[in-house]
């Protein structure tokens, strides 16, 4: 698991578990979403070495903001959703992510 989030299935499981125990409302679903945000904005601030632009999971997409607030650029899933690449292969995701983060800063 990286330092804030699962990045496959198996570590998710783990979370929510966990989590469940803090917030019995919690779902899957709901941590998928944030584990693609939480790493698509490390891998973005780690692109730009420094939290300049911003990611937000919007719907099935993420939007990245500039300083300015200015859309910048939009990130499609690889398949149907985030949420269904996550549980189809996470690892293979957080590489679509890093990529999708470097490009978006060019």
């Amino acid at each position: 698991m990286a330092e804030n989030y699962p990045e496959n299935m198996t570590e998710l499981n783990k979370q929510y578990l966990e989590e469940q125990k803090r917030d019995p409302t919690i779902t899957k679903q709901q941590l998928i979403r944030r584990a693609v945000a939480d790493a698509f904005q490390d891998f973005l601030s780690e692109a730009e070495e420094g939290h300049y632009d911003s990611g937000k999971l919007v719907g099935n997409e993420i939007q990245v903001f500039g300083i300015n607030q200015k859309l910048r650029h939009v990130i499609k899933p690889m398949g149907t959703s985030f949420e269904s690449d996550f549980e189809k292969d996470g690892a293979k995701l957080m590489w679509y992510l890093e990529e999708q983060a470097n490009k978006a800063i060019k």
